[in-house]
């Protein structure tokens, strides 16, 4: 949505958002102020409190719709469940596409919740319990080694997405569709060279 279809509430209220992910990710929360928000945004002291009713409320309302979009995408792996064998590569590599890119457009809040929300590593766990439903009802569809423990794999695999979004996504240094690329290679054949 373009700001000539915004409302003016709309436009101050997303100038907010904005500049307070943009602070949080910058100073943390307990370190950034309302008026830290405000100048950054623009607008007045009256105008945040028209629209939240305190940092923490702001706060958890970019949390919540970033940590609600992420577990829809976390769930991605049940896509691969229904799929033949040769269509399984290609979607665990769109459903890893979909979460780098959702990452990437929304850097300040993947650093916030990410990296420096308290519950981060909660969060981290719960996530790799939402693979490990996924891997299980994937193996048991033949798309992943029987043989393989599923909670190992799921912590190594959101270990693997963590690490390359901090390394290359959020530096700029590579972009989704790399890492996407990177990432399924790593996960379909892994490093070690087959023994003919």
């Amino acid at each position: 949505m373009n700001n000539d279809k915004l409302s003016k509430g709309e436009l101050s209220r997303s100038r907010l958002l904005a500049a307070a992910a943009s602070e949080f990710a910058a100073k943390g929360f307990h370190r950034t102020r309302v008026s830290d928000i405000v100048k950054a945004a623009g607008l007045t002291q009256a105008s945040f409190y028209q629209y939240f009713d305190s940092k923490e409320g702001l706060y958890q309302q970019l949390t919540d719709k970033f940590i609600t979009k992420l577990w829809e995408l976390a769930d991605s792996g049940q896509k691969v469940t229904a799929l033949t064998k040769a269509d399984v590569f290609h979607q665990v590599r769109e459903n890893l596409l979909a979460l780098f890119r959702f990452f990437q457009e929304q850097p300040d809040l993947t650093r916030i919740v990410l990296y420096q929300a308290e519950e981060g590593e909660e969060l981290h766990r719960k996530l790799a319990a939402i693979v490990a439903v996924n891997l299980r009802q994937n193996q048991t569809a033949g798309h992943v080694r029987v043989e393989l423990s599923v909670e190992v794999a799921a912590e190594a695999m959101i270990a693997v997405v963590d690490r390359m979004t901090t390394r290359y996504l959020l530096t700029g240094e590579k972009t989704a569709e790399q890492l996407a690329d990177d990432a399924v290679s790593f996960l379909a054949y892994g490093i070690l060279q087959a023994n003919e």
